[in-house]
């Protein structure tokens, strides 16, 4: 039976004090695996892969997709045997398959790592044909279109029609995302269950757990 504990993070805007306290969470929580969404820093994909290494640290292996505000290079680093990029990748953790879409797609706003929804489409359909078992989760720093975690301050919802659909045809298990800080909170799309973590350079952060259900509690670093 999946039994899965998850510490998720996302849109750490390069917040050292934010990433300390992270990694102060995965010492004591240990849980079996760490999830990041994306905008780890700013523009720099050095400083990124040292926050990252910094969460490595406690020993826990930590899973990754670049955000928008990302270095496009962090897409393309190797990683280590600690910390795992998941953008365009599908990897096998455990029992399930996690699979990443990094960025955002591109619009009105210049930004270092996008995406149009074209490409988008046809990588996640490239990864689900790499994945295996019903047991998918998705880690896209970017919602899925129309759902209450792609909702700006305007009301408008301006998350991914790619992740969208994605979800609809593929039915992971959970999506993980970011992005749209005033967004946190949770929602589902058909048997899929999707989760916007809330912004960490404001202290916030969740646990999920998987067994018989997906469960989501939003925390924030005390």
């Amino acid at each position: 039976m999946l039994d899965l504990d998850i510490l998720a993070f996302t849109d750490f805007h390069g917040q050292r004090d934010a990433f300390s306290q992270a990694r102060k969470l995965i010492l004591s929580d240990r849980p079996d695996l760490v999830v990041v969404a994306g905008d780890l820093v700013n523009h720099d994909a050095e400083h990124a892969k040292q926050m990252l290494l910094q969460l490595a640290e406690a020993n826990r292996p930590v899973y990754f997709v670049p955000g928008n505000m990302d270095a496009p290079a962090l897409a393309d680093w190797t990683g280590t045997e600690q910390v795992h990029p998941l953008h365009g990748r599908c990897l096998q953790v455990y029992e399930v398959s996690l699979l990443g879409l990094g960025g955002s797609p591109v619009g009105a706003f210049k930004f270092p790592f996008g995406f149009t929804e074209q490409h988008a489409a046809t990588l996640l359909d490239n990864l689900a044909e790499d994945c295996h078992g019903d047991n998918m989760i998705l880690v896209s720093h970017c919602p899925p279109r129309n759902t209450k975690i792609d909702r700006i301050h305007s009301g408008e919802h301006v998350g991914s029609i790619s992740v969208r659909e994605f979800v609809e045809k593929a039915r992971p298990l959970l999506v993980i995302s970011g992005h749209i800080h005033e967004a946190q909170g949770m929602d589902s799309i058909g048997v899929t269950t999707v989760v916007n973590i809330g912004a960490a350079e404001h202290g916030c952060f969740a646990r999920i757990s998987i067994s018989d259900t997906v469960v989501t509690s939003f925390n924030r670093f005390v």
